[in-house]
């Protein structure tokens, strides 16, 4: 019979937090503003070689650029647009450039020189013959006054890419595209609001339409011809008891493609209608089909529009109705009994049980993270997020044209302040970030868009209870969570970078926002999505999230051991023969051997091993990279349009580190996805791989099929992406043994758990740390 054993009991360093937690608990300082460090201290912050650009660095080098006559640069925001001037020399970004990685090593590990601190500038040079893009490199140098000032002016190829310009028409998007499609459509003002008026019970489109009015919005750019080289899907949409977000899920059956002729934006035209179903080459065409009710065009045509609650399923008004926890509104909280154990140091330095990284951005590609180390060693130089894709299905004009390149708009640069305790817990550090993108004449600051918190898992990290009852061991679970949010037109993408006390890392994006909806027809529920109003469909699209991962165990000499699973045969022990698992571990000799797409029927388990380095059992140190939810194209293997989506192509690549390979998609590819200044296939070329400076390319998607539970926005709970990095013989057991909140409880101790103590005596103190609105303020 088994003997019952008493609880409970603590190790020592428990019974040390036991003592501390008698003592008073502490409060975060007065002077705190809910970020790591004060405004004071973040101005004085020494910049270091991983430190984004700041606000008076961006100001030098835009100041510096419209000062060089050579270059002929406008300030956009303050020319006027005409006709006769809509082709202009402007910036369309700046942000920092990292220096050459080996110069970077040679400054951070062996107290090298500081490499030359450079911004990057992506100008559009409109008035060129041939007009074109091109992307810049200046110095940044600081004055006696340590004021920095821009110098030495140096042309560079395209990013990732050997060319050293991008046609004109490439260009990412601004505001000489939307006086293209102000122009297409002013050239038929008239009868498009003559057709409106009648097919929608006199609404109207643009000047004097109060309160019956219809707006637009526009889709993914493509490159038609090489006559037709720029051309946008624009559908029209009528608000319903909706504010703002450009009436994502109040779509009418209209469509249109608007178009210019090489780089003559005067030429813009609407070149192709769609509605309700049909195709009609020109307005007139369309008017004249109604008219006489082609087909049924008219007579056939209805639009149920929702009354009273239902005209709110497309915002965030209280719906009528009992609610769910009106009594006990709030729920559980998390709080810090003595503050916190990570902190937020100057130039966005992160430091957590073990853990450091810089935390930045790119405007274009979005969070960055450099120089993350575990325990002191480098685990990775470089984590940063390459692409966003939303490729979308439909039969009608632009859904079934939709892709989607989101480093095109800006996922950095489309960063939002946080609200504290709903986008981040009342825990949170904030930090803020700072962008040049889209043609701005000066620097957006975006407040509180980054939180840093610590997170209290569900599980525990290890944990075990004896069988026959003879002890508890346990690690209490602990993460670090670093968060941006990004706001792409209709959709938000949450990223978290996830540290663990053990030693993993994981990266994750949570899709959330409205959904892009068409007009629902009742074959779309067996192809394309389903209805989330009468007559409103969600449209069937794939997301995909691109990342790169510079790992360096150990150093920069790594390998990739790919475990190839199998099946293997034994002995039963009577004769007979059974089928067991069994893994073949080989080491990728060149860049092919290591890319590939994932396959159920042969799966593969990728670790990045320092073959030289070995823990205490002889094996070689390395960390696991675990692919969630890896997505592949389904386009036909040559498909043109595939030509930029070479990222998808594999689920896992592993190429030598070059600089000039920096990232697997470009902000040039969306507006010709034939023809991108950048492809990751391009990168994967045979070069040998054993014992070079690896850096891993993955991604992880997911298919979204629109229902009603889509209105009034997608919920996050099940739309999480991304991948892990875990330490794989990289310890000698494992690296959460050392957490001082280990506890093993026998028949010998007898206590409470540290964590249970200090509830009881510490209560939260929460930093109100304001919603500043800075959005409308910058707006």
């Amino acid at each position: 019979m088994l003997r019952q054993i008493p609880l409970i009991a603590l190790s020592v360093a428990a019974v040390l937090l036991a003592q501390a937690a008698a003592q008073s608990c502490p409060q975060w300082p007065a002077a705190a503003t809910g970020q790591g460090i004060t405004p004071v201290e973040r101005a004085r912050a020494p910049i270091t070689v991983f430190s984004e650009l700041v606000l008076i660095e961006y100001n030098a080098v835009f100041k510096f650029l419209l000062a060089q006559p050579e270059l002929g640069l406008v300030d956009i925001t303050k020319t006027q647009i005409t006709l006769d001037s809509v082709r202009l020399n402007y910036v369309h970004g700046i942000w920092y450039e990292m220096p050459p990685k080996a110069e970077v090593l040679a400054h951070v590990d062996k107290a090298g020189p500081k490499p030359a601190r450079k911004a990057r500038a992506l100008l559009v040079m409109g008035k060129e013959d041939p007009p074109t893009v091109r992307e810049v490199l200046v110095t940044l140098e600081n004055e006696g006054g340590g004021l920095p000032v821009a110098s030495n002016l140096e042309a560079v190829n395209i990013h990732s890419s050997k060319w050293p310009e991008v046609p004109y028409n490439q260009r990412p998007h601004g505001v000489m595209d939307q006086v293209g499609q102000v122009i297409a459509i002013m050239k038929v003002y008239e009868q498009l609001n003559l057709f409106l008026k009648a097919a929608f019970n006199g609404y109207s489109y643009g000047e004097s339409c109060e309160p019956k009015c219809i707006g637009d919005n526009y889709g993914a750019y493509q490159w038609l011809s090489d006559d037709i080289q720029r051309a946008i899907y624009i559908w029209f949409f009528m608000p319903e008891a909706a504010e703002g977000d450009g009436g994502y899920i109040h779509p009418l059956p209209l469509q249109v493609l608007a178009a210019g002729r090489k780089d003559d934006l005067s030429s813009w035209e609407i070149t192709k209608w769609w509605f309700n179903g049909h195709f009609f080459p020109s307005i007139s065409d369309l008017i004249a089909a109604w008219n006489a009710d082609k087909d049924g065009l008219r007579t056939s045509f209805r639009i149920l529009k929702p009354a009273g609650a239902a005209k709110l399923y497309s915002n965030f008004e209280a719906r009528p109705g009992p609610k769910r926890g009106a009594d006990q509104p709030v729920g559980p909280v998390a709080y810090e009994p003595y503050g916190r154990r990570f902190s937020v140091g100057q130039n966005n330095r992160v430091s957590w049980l073990g853990w450091q990284l810089y935390v930045g951005y790119l405007p274009h590609y979005g969070p960055r993270y450099m120089d993350v180390r575990f325990k002191g060693e480098r685990i990775a130089y470089e984590i940063s997020m390459q692409e966003a894709l939303a490729s979308y299905g439909g039969n009608d004009l632009s859904q079934a044209n939709t892709v989607y390149l989101d480093s095109h708009w800006g996922i950095g640069a489309s960063v939002r302040e946080l609200v504290q305790g709903i986008d981040c817990p009342m825990t949170a550090a904030y930090m803020d970030a700072v962008t040049f993108f889209k043609g701005a004449s000066k620097p957006n600051l975006h407040k509180n868009a980054i939180c840093v918190f610590e997170h209290n898992p569900d599980t525990p990290t290890l944990r075990h209870y004896s069988y026959s009852y003879q002890f508890y061991g346990a690690v209490p679970g602990a993460s670090l969570v670093v968060r941006m949010v990004s706001e792409i037109n209709n959709y938000d993408y949450i990223t978290d970078l996830i540290l663990s006390n053990d030693g993993m890392l994981e990266v994750k994006v949570v899709t959330s926002g409205y959904v892009q909806a068409t007009a629902f027809k009742a074959a779309y529920r067996d192809s394309f999505g389903y209805p989330l109003m009468y007559n409103i469909s969600g449209t069937l699209h794939t997301h995909v999230l691109a990342w790169k991962v510079d790992l360096d165990i150990g150093g920069t000499q790594n390998s990739v051991n790919i475990h190839h699973m199998k099946v293997g045969e034994a002995d039963d022990g009577a004769g007979g023969k059974i089928y067991i698992n069994k893994y073949e571990a080989e080491i990728a000799e060149t860049e092919d051997e290591a890319a590939y797409s994932t396959s159920m029927a042969a799966p593969k388990i990728p670790v990045v091993i320092a073959e030289s380095k070995k823990n205490m059992f002889g094996s070689p140190r390395g960390y696991k990279v675990q692919l969630n939810r890896p997505l592949l194209n389904l386009e036909p293997e040559g498909y043109d349009r595939s030509k930029a989506l070479g990222f998808m192509k594999y689920s896992f690549a592993a190429t030598k580190h070059k600089d000039a390979e920096a990232h697997s998609s470009s902000i040039y590819g969306q507006a010709r996805l034939s023809n991108p200044s950048t492809s990751l296939t391009d990168y994967v070329d045979g070069e040998p791989l054993r014992n070079q400076d690896v850096v891993v390319w993955v991604n992880s998607g997911l298919y979204h099929i629109p229902v009603a539970e889509d209105a009034p926005v997608t919920t996050t709970t099940g739309n999480s992406l991304g991948f892990s990095l875990v330490p794989f013989n990289w310890a000698n057991e494992s690296p959460a043994t050392d957490m001082a909140d280990m506890i093993e409880i026998t028949s010998e101790n007898k206590a409470v758990p540290a964590v249970k103590t200090a509830v009881t005596r510490c209560q939260p103190s929460y930093l109100d740390v304001k919603f500043l609105q800075s959005g409308w303020e910058s707006a």
